[in-house]
């Protein structure tokens, strides 16, 4: 059977997940892997918890399901339920996390998970507010995200992300590009301690 890579995105509400994880898919697609991309929403408000999951592959046929046991875990906003957005992740996973704190030293996960698994940071958050990529005070830290799971995980190259994003996104196009970029070069691996 051909590798299948599957994320799961953990966001809220207004932080433009949905629409992240249909841009990933089309570059994913773009640099040549097939891709499908979906949500699941509670309440539609701003806020509100949303999951978005993305499968790529070589092979056009992958299921339509949830995803329970991701490769990767991308946490849009670092106030969610850890132990919730982490559950099931694969043995030796990744877990990319949007952190405006200083990841210098550890990064404590409170969790019962074993550590084999990586663990990236960016401070997707700062770099949004840094662009101007706001909604009222609500930061837009979605194009941020997709440079910084285009860096860890191989699948999408900066170029095809910037090509998808010129597709969808039609407000603040340089922000979002620069944002995306920034994203891109400033991801990085932590160490971890697991509690």
């Amino acid at each position: 059977m051909e590798e299948m890579f599957e994320f799961r995105l953990h966001g809220r509400g207004g932080q433009g997940i949905v629409v992240a994880a249909s841009i990933f898919a089309e570059a994913v697609f773009l640099d040549g892997y097939y891709a499908r991309a979906f949500s699941l929403f509670g309440a539609e408000r701003r806020g509100a918890p949303v999951t978005a999951f993305i499968r790529a592959g070589k092979n056009r046929l992958m299921p339509r399901s949830r995803i329970y046991n991701p490769d990767y875990i991308v946490v849009f906003d670092s106030s969610l339920n850890m132990d919730t957005s982490m559950a099931g992740l694969k043995e030796g996973g990744t877990l990319l996390i949007n952190s405006g704190e200083d990841d210098s030293g550890n990064l404590v996960i409170n969790t019962g998970m074993d550590a084999n698994f990586k663990i990236y940071t960016v401070n997707a958050t700062g770099i949004a507010w840094k662009h101007k990529l706001a909604v009222g005070s609500f930061p837009m830290v979605n194009t941020v995200m997709l440079g910084a799971m285009g860096a860890i995980s191989g699948l999408a190259s900066l170029d095809s992300l910037v090509t998808s994003i010129k597709k969808r996104v039609t407000a603040k196009l340089d922000a979002n590009i620069s944002a995306a970029a920034e994203g891109y070069d400033s991801v990085k691996e932590v160490e971890h301690l697991v509690t």
